[in-house]
């Protein structure tokens, strides 16, 4: 295969495949539920793959449409309210990869708090925020190292080689 065949699969699969897979496995994970009776636990599948998306692909738009899309799917699975933790997470993500182009450990970091919008639908008198709070932000964190080391495989994987 010529380089220039090689360099359009591996952008083929950086910029589509990977955020629709993404997409997918968002919305599929929408509807199950794992009682751990650790909160913000789901957040390890989908911030990390919205991580993922955003350090693994060149346009950082294409988070939005991951975001979009994933809330969307999830909406005929719950309420409306349901989904927009992923298109909330997916606009802030947005605006992080924009400020920090060059230091992508930023986004790491900044998946951290951007969990908290998760908790948006809880009301604010609940007894132990603080810990859920806490625990979103653990998550989150943890959430932003897998979405590194996810995209840091898919970027090796899917090296432009000869262009």
């Amino acid at each position: 295969m010529t380089s220039v065949v090689v360099a359009r699969r591996a952008s083929l699969t950086r910029e589509l495949l990977f955020p629709l897979l993404a997409t997918l496995l968002i919305a599929g994970y929408a509807d199950i539920r794992v009682p751990m009776g650790l909160p913000g636990h789901r957040g390890l599948i989908w911030l990390t793959l919205l991580v993922a998306v955003v350090l693994t692909t060149h346009r950082r738009s294409t988070v939005l449409a991951v975001g979009v899309a994933a809330a969307l799917a999830s909406v005929s699975l719950h309420p409306p309210i349901g989904g927009t933790r992923y298109l909330a997470a997916a606009v802030l993500l947005y605006a992080v990869a924009g400020v920090a182009r060059r230091r992508r450990w930023v986004v790491v970091l900044a998946a951290a708090p951007i969990h908290l919008v998760a908790l948006a639908g809880s009301t604010l008198v609940l007894p132990g925020l603080a810990e859920k709070a806490l625990c979103h932000m653990g998550f989150g964190l943890a959430a932003g190292a897998l979405g590194w080391v996810i995209a840091s495989v898919v970027r090796t994987s899917t090296r432009d080689e000869g262009v």
